[in-house]
């Protein structure tokens, strides 16, 4: 049996379902394998796991929204084929009866399976799934309700030549889920002395995210500040929109220069020693 090497395009959609609502995403799906792969689609519902992005996938799908394949030679769940180097487009078709309003968190997966019984249990069978995020009922706009919990500036000795990290947590007290919009501001002497982005997570109602930056490739990493830090004291506001109000949170801290003190306090001692030990060697016996 040819190992798994699929393609799943799109990763994840994020959509809107008044009451009634059809929609339907055309998902592209290739075989990278060297060999023939024995596959099938299906719909499973899942729910966040901890604050860092896992997910914790349930039995069953609590959800009146209907799924289906507008493919005319498919039906979700069919088994079908795909050779080497082939490519298939798959059209879900998502359609809300419902006047609920609600969010829904599922994932579209194509899984594979065994060509015959016997290869069951010889191989570990994988699958690659597409995040669904779909909320439910007339209202079009979502308005957040992030808050920061847990913000801790490390390490605790601050001295100018230890880079510090600013870490936390972005907790989503809404209804609906959203995405973190907002940046971190570090002032000194009531300048800017630094602006970072807040990455954009997803956060799931009463879930939360690590606080997390993006660098200037786009990429996530923790929120820090680079050394030299001046000594001083320095006053940080984590800003974020998309609430009903602009909601700033602020914090403070101070840096000393240990290293330098400790240094110059060193270098002291040190020529204590030697103009103690001379005085002693010139002293008359």
């Amino acid at each position: 049996m040819a190992a798994l090497n699929l393609t799943l395009d799109p990763a994840q959609i994020e959509i809107t379902l008044k009451p009634n609502a059809v929609f339907t995403e055309a998902y592209n799906i290739t075989n990278n394998s060297t060999g023939t792969l024995l596959l099938s689609s299906s719909i499973s519902s899942w729910i966040p796991s901890d604050n860092q992005g896992g997910v914790l996938y349930l039995d069953t799908i609590d959800s009146p929204l209907i799924f289906s394949l507008s493919n005319t030679d498919l039906k979700l769940g069919q088994d079908f084929t795909l050779k080497a180097g082939q490519k298939k487009q798959l059209v879900l078709k998502i359609v809300n009866p419902s006047i609920e309003e609600k969010d829904y968190y599922l994932t579209f997966f194509i899984s594979q399976k065994p060509f015959t019984t016997d290869e069951i249990g010889h191989q570990n069978l994988a699958k690659i799934g597409s995040h669904l995020l779909i909320t439910t009922g007339q209202e079009s706009s979502v308005i957040s309700n992030f808050k920061v919990s847990k913000l801790n500036i490390s390490p605790k000795i601050k001295d100018i030549f230890t880079p510090l990290t600013i870490s936390g947590e972005i907790a989503n007290d809404g209804q609906h889920y959203n995405h973190i919009d907002g940046q971190l501001t570090i002032y000194k002497d009531n300048q800017v002395y630094s602006e970072q982005i807040l990455f954009p997570y997803t956060v799931i109602p009463q879930h939360s995210r690590l606080l997390m930056c993006v660098n200037s490739d786009s990429e996530v990493l923790p929120c820090h500040l680079k050394i030299p830090i001046w000594p001083g004291k320095y006053q940080g506001i984590i800003t974020l929109s998309g609430n009903s109000t602009k909601y700033e949170y602020p914090f403070s801290f101070f840096v000393f220069p240990y290293t330098p003190t400790i240094f110059i306090l060193f270098i002291f001692f040190i020529f204590a020693l030697i103009l103690k030990k001379k005085q002693k060697n010139i002293s008359p016996h």
